[in-house]
């Protein structure tokens, strides 16, 4: 059973592929799924080799050039693999993957402009499928491309009619251009339509909390939170609205003291050296939470490394004994989802350079998040305010100047842990080192291996 360390692919497949392949050379299919499957067990080269053989003897199918996309981006050929995702949306523009793909390489390789271009396009050559207009109207959301995001949505709207979905992606944008009446006339009328749709009611708390109406907002959060418990953003924002109300709820929920979790896991001095090796872009991803520095792409503790792979060892067996020490609260979204093991979805490497920073922010799919210190400037290690971890200041969208509830000073091998509620972000820093850190979002496990 796999809890999300280490390769996911299967050697029992891959050696059933084989096989085929050696009774029919031919099996152009066999021969992708044969990459497919490399690339799960991290062979990255033979996986590569193996995509272009079967691209080369003729199986041109969109998925294949996704393939190829994918292995040409590992092995840091990024415009070779642009070459190839552009292939795929070209033979079939209506496959998510390589246009959602792209829409994340293109800001980190310093060309964010270009990120809806393949989305744009294939709108115009396959208009009725509805998950691209979804994708693409994510997609600006993410990279906050307020403008973009409204245009898409009118044109979605004359294609399909009025949708709660897309007015909760109007209502995002014209909270973030400034325009909270409208963004809250355009999100009740949606809620008059499908009252139970947990997105509205949590952009709802977000546009009354920067109107200035945090009871309101925590009634419209406790909505979300009660239609889609698991989802963190509903909690965030509630526990920001009872904060301005002074309601006790807050230190249930948050509990800063005893729910961020500082371990000391030690540290590998290999791990520095593996990592730098991944970090191979110029920019950070338009939709995540670095500013001034790059991070890793794809699932990090699925590397094939003895040293990444030792980490999510440690790492997993050091959440797990922590975690056994807190007391279960069925009714709080972190403590009722205790178990014994945990799984990493997500996992990824930040490399920030001076000035660098995170903006405050929750991870919304995660339940446990972290921040593992790999290599610290001299500067940060003093302790003099530099790139520390700051708990409880919201989102600055929301326009509070609240304090931080707990600040944390990094130091080189000491894992943090908190729910992925909880609003994070760090101070920038000064200096020519690098500051590295390893992150994670982490979900219970249930003794079959599935989350909880």
């Amino acid at each position: 059973m796999n809890f999300g360390i280490g390769p996911t692919g299967s050697p029992a497949q891959v050696a059933a592929l084989r096989q085929q392949l050696s009774v029919n050379p031919a099996d152009r299919i066999a021969r992708h799924n044969l990459a497919v499957e490399l690339r799960k067990c991290g062979m990255h080269e033979e996986a590569l080799a193996q995509i272009e053989r079967a691209w080369n003897e003729g199986l041109k199918l969109a998925e294949t050039a996704t393939m190829r996309g994918h292995l040409l981006a590992d092995a840091g050929r990024f415009e070779a693999a642009l070459d190839a995702y552009r292939e795929a949306v070209r033979v079939k523009p209506e496959l998510i993957e390589p246009h959602s793909t792209m829409a994340s390489l293109l800001p980190q390789l310093g060309r964010g402009d270009e990120a809806l271009d393949s989305l744009r396009e294939a709108l115009l050559r396959a208009p009725q499928t509805g998950a691209l207009w979804v994708e693409a109207l994510s997609i600006a959301r993410g990279h906050q491309a307020w403008d973009a995001l409204l245009d898409l949505a009118a044109q979605a709207e004359a294609r399909f009619g009025t949708d709660t979905m897309i007015s909760a992606f109007v209502a995002n944008a014209l909270t973030a251009l400034g325009r909270d009446d409208e963004a809250l006339a355009r999100i009740d009328a949606a809620l008059v339509q499908e009252p139970t749709y947990p997105p509205a009611h949590t952009i709802r708390a977000h546009i009354l909390l920067r109107k200035g109406d945090p009871a309101a907002a925590a009634g419209a959060a406790e909505t979300a939170a009660r239609l889609l418990p698991k989802d963190q953003s509903s909690w965030a924002l509630l526990g920001i609205a009872w904060r301005l109300l002074d309601d006790e709820r807050e230190h249930w929920l948050c509990d800063y003291d005893n729910l961020v979790m500082p371990i000391d896991l030690g540290l590998d001095p290999r791990l520095l050296g593996v990592l730098e090796q991944r970090h191979q872009l110029v920019a950070h991803p338009a939709d995540q939470s670095l500013r001034g520095g790059t991070q890793t792409r794809g699932n990090l503790f699925e590397a094939d490394d003895p040293v990444i792979g030792g980490l999510a060892r440690a790492t997993k067996a050091a959440i797990e004994q922590r975690l056994a020490g807190l007391r279960p609260d069925p009714a709080h979204p972190f403590l009722g989802r205790l178990t014994s093991q945990v799984s990493f979805p997500t996992s990824w490497s930040v490399r920030l350079a001076s000035s660098g920073y995170h903006i405050s922010h929750i991870h919304p799919a995660g339940w446990l998040s972290s921040a593992y210190y790999v290599s610290l400037p001299a500067e940060v290690a003093a302790g003099q305010g530099q790139g520390e971890l700051a708990f409880g200041v919201p989102d600055a969208a929301l326009g509070l100047d609240l304090a931080p509830r707990r600040v944390v000073k990094p130091q080189e091998g000491h894992l943090v842990l908190f729910p992925s509620y909880l609003w994070h972000g760090t101070t920038a820093f000064a200096s020519s080192a690098a500051r590295v850190t390893v992150a994670f979002d982490s979900l219970p496990m249930d003794n079959n291996g599935q989350p909880v």
